[in-house]
């Protein structure tokens, strides 16, 4: 296995994990510039960024974006936020697979793809005002307007790179006590179900158009996850970079390497 593991001992600041992020996707750009002929353009670089709930994706993403914007590096970066996919209020359940606007995703994202081509176009990114009907939130009328060409798009959020797995897997991992917690203290069961938790699996494989887009991955690790879902599976031809952003941040760059479920 080719790894690198950087250690970082400030608690007061993300910026280090920002500059390797960055570092990261700068790799990935330069190695992704490299495989487009000289005749053509070359695509933007797409990255996907997945954590938790609470564990600093939106935020560490929203710097690297100011990062890579700013010189010496002067990129345009794109990020569009799956929450930014949720369905109209009129028919959304926040949160899980299946409460997003997958036709909408896979065509902002196809756009986005050709954006740089002679000929393209603007490309409009949704916002989902989560502060409208009281706090269930809407999708607004008027997005955010894109234009080219674009050298970094990155798409972020809480299952970003979630594939669907098998029954048996599901079974097995919901029986596994959550991490960091005495087994007597929570039981998963009692909160969920594994017919809801298959439900869910079989929703995610309307998201793998999504997934098949990423050129390279981001993954804030919280140690914390209880889901039976690992977001680098099938991220094996891929750059796939680990970022735990709690308290000591610990970096993992990975190339050409397959994490286990």
């Amino acid at each position: 296995m080719n790894l690198r593991a950087l250690h970082i001992m400030n608690e007061e600041t993300h910026l280090p994990a920002v500059q390797h992020m960055a570092q990261h996707v700068l790799f990935q750009l330069r190695e992704h510039r490299s495989r487009c002929p000289p005749s053509l353009r070359p695509t933007p670089l797409f990255v996907g960024v997945q954590g938790p709930q609470g564990s600093g994706k939106t935020f560490l993403t929203s710097r690297l974006r100011a990062h890579l914007a700013s010189p010496p590096h002067s990129l345009a970066v794109t990020v569009l936020s799956i929450d930014d996919l949720y369905l109209p209020h009129s028919g959304l359940r926040k949160g899980q697979p299946g409460t997003h606007d997958v036709p909408l995703g896979t065509s902002v994202l196809g756009n986005l793809k050709k954006i740089n081509e002679v000929d393209a176009g603007t490309v409009e990114i949704p916002i989902f005002d989560k502060s409208l009907f009281n706090g269930q939130g809407d999708r607004i009328s008027d997005g955010e307007t894109v234009k080219g060409p674009v050298d970094v798009v990155v798409l972020e959020g809480w299952c970003v790179g979630f594939f669907p797995t098998s029954k048996e897997l599901v079974e097995e991992r919901l029986k596994e006590p959550v991490p960091t917690l005495e087994s007597d203290m929570f039981d998963m069961k009692a909160f969920v179900s594994v017919d809801h938790v298959l439900a869910v699996n079989e929703q995610l494989k309307r998201y793998v158009e999504w997934w098949s887009a990423l050129d390279a991955f981001i993954q804030v690790d919280t140690s914390l996850s209880t889901h039976p879902w690992h977001a680098t599976h099938s991220f094996e031809d891929k750059g796939a970079f680990v970022c735990t952003a709690i308290y000591h941040i610990s970096v993992e760059i990975t190339t050409g390497t397959q994490y286990e479920s």
